[in-house]
C-alpha cells in the first residue's frame, strides 16, 4: 500500500504528508471481501498554495478495492479544530501506510488530549441512529450495518464519560468492565460477519432482539448528553503552529 501511495504522487505535485487504513479494516470487523480505505492529508505544492486562483482541497481515487482520500492541510487542519469525529479516527489510526511528519507523536498527542467529547459523543450516536434506521426500515440489515450502528453506541457512551473510544472493536469491548446486551450481540455475531460478505442480510429471526436492544440502547444514551470538554482556542493553537512549521520547511 506504501508504494500504491508513493506512485500515486510521482504524478502530482502535492505532497504526500500522512496515510492510514480507515474503516473497517481499521475496526478489526473487515469481511473477506472489504476495500482497503485509505485515508490522509496532503500540502500543495507550493506552485499551487502561492498561485492567485483556489486549487482543489481533495484527491478522491476509487481505483476496485482501493478508495484513497486525501484532504489538502488546511481543509484537515480546520476539520480538526472542529473537533471532527471522522478525522479524528485518522490521526489515531494503528494501520499507518506513510507517515511524512516531523515528530507527529508530539502533536497527535497534543491533539488527542483537547479533543472535545461532546463533538465525538453526537457523531457516534448519529451515525447510530442512521444505521437504526436502515435496520428499521429493513432497508439494510446486514452484519456491518448491525457492527457500525453498536460501535456508535459503544463509542458515544464512553464520551459520555470522557474515555477515548478505542478503535479495534475488541479493544472497544475492553473499555467497558461488564458485557452489556449489546456488547453480548456483537461478539456472538462478530465471526458472522467477518466470514459472510458486506451485503449479507442478518437471518430474519435475529432481527427483532437485535433492532430492540439497539434502540432501547440508543434511548438511554440521548438521556446523557456531555458538556463541551476542550477549549477550541488551544486546539486551534496547536494545529496552526504545526502548520506553520510544515509550511515553511515546504515553501520557506
Amino acid at each position: 500500500m506504501t508504494e500504491e501511495i508513493t506512485s500515486l504522487f510521482k504524478e502530482r505535485t502535492e505532497h504526500p504528508l500522512f496515510y492510514v487504513e480507515s474503516g473497517s479494516r481499521l475496526w478489526g470487523i473487515a469481511s473477506p471481501d472489504s476495500d482497503y480505505d485509505v485515508r490522509g492529508f496532503h500540502l500543495q505544492s507550493k506552485e499551487q498554495y502561492f498561485d492567485f486562483k483556489k486549487h482543489r482541497d481533495l484527491i478522491e481515487i476509487m481505483d476496485g478495492d482501493f478508495d484513497f482520500v486525501s484532504y489538502d492541510i488546511d481543509k484537515m487542519f480546520g476539520l480538526l479544530a472542529k473537533s471532527n469525529p471522522t478525522v479524528f479516527e485518522w490521526i489515531r489510526a494503528h494501520i499507518i501506510y506513510f507517515n511524512n511528519l516531523p515528530e507527529w507523536k508530539e502533536t497527535q498527542q497534543r491533539i488527542v488530549k483537547n479533543f472535545d467529547f461532546k463533538a465525538l459523543y453526537y457523531h457516534y450516536l448519529s451515525l447510530a441512529k442512521g444505521n437504526i434506521n436502515l435496520m428499521e426500515t429493513d432497508k439494510k440489515f446486514t452484519y456491518k450495518t448491525a457492527f457500525y450502528c453498536i460501535r456508535g453506541l459503544l463509542s458515544a457512551e464512553l464520551a459520555t464519560r470522557k474515555i477515548i473510544p478505542e478503535l479495534l472493536i475488541d479493544k472497544l469491548f475492553d473499555q467497558f468492565e461488564h458485557e452489556n446486551d449489546v456488547i453480548k450481540i456483537a461478539k456472538d455475531s462478530l465471526e458472522k460477519k467477518k466470514s459472510k460478505t458486506e451485503k449479507e442480510d442478518v437471518e430474519s429471526d435475529k432481527k427483532p432482539l437485535i433492532l430492540e436492544t439497539i434502540k432501547k440502547y440508543a434511548q438511554e444514551l440521548d438521556k446523557n448528553i456531555p458538556d463541551k470538554s476542550n477549549n477550541p482556542d488551544k486546539l486551534k493553537a496547536i494545529l496552526r503552529d504545526y502548520s506553520f512549521e510544515l509550511k515553511n520547511k515546504y515553501y520557506g
